[in-house]
């Protein structure tokens, strides 16, 4: 934001330097320069929205905090998801919530092979 901040800032500074010399040019770049910064706050007021609501929904409804089952070992090598989900639950974890928690953050992606699910890691 600090960032932002500078740049409006010297958008003025150039918006007054337009006028103390009347470059009508400039001062059309400086307006056109203004409207982009808007566009660009705009959009991260969107973003900042979407984080803060993706935020609330898994502390509440999923009833997940970051980093809460980063001790949960990863799939080292593709691995059924029921094979996965069941480990999981051996282990003493809520499958689901584990599950849900790895693809939101991106931990994890399924895939498909000769029809059944597999889960692997995204870093391996």
């Amino acid at each position: 934001m600090q960032f932002l901040n500078r740049l409006a800032r010297l958008l003025d500074d150039l918006d007054r330097i337009s006028q103390k010399y009347q470059d009508e040019e400039l001062r059309a770049v400086v307006s056109d320069l203004y409207k982009q910064l808007a566009l660009v706050v705009n959009i991260l007021e969107k973003v900042y929205t979407i984080y803060m609501e993706l935020d609330i929904l898994m502390k509440t409804d999923l009833r997940l905090d970051p980093g809460t089952y980063l001790e949960v070992e990863l799939p080292q090598q593709p691995v059924r998801l029921v094979d996965y989900l069941n480990k999981l639950r051996s282990e003493g974890h809520d499958a689901a919530k584990v599950l849900a928690y790895q693809l939101g953050t991106g931990l994890v992606n399924l895939e498909i092979k000769d029809g059944e699910v597999y889960i692997r890691s995204k870093t391996r």
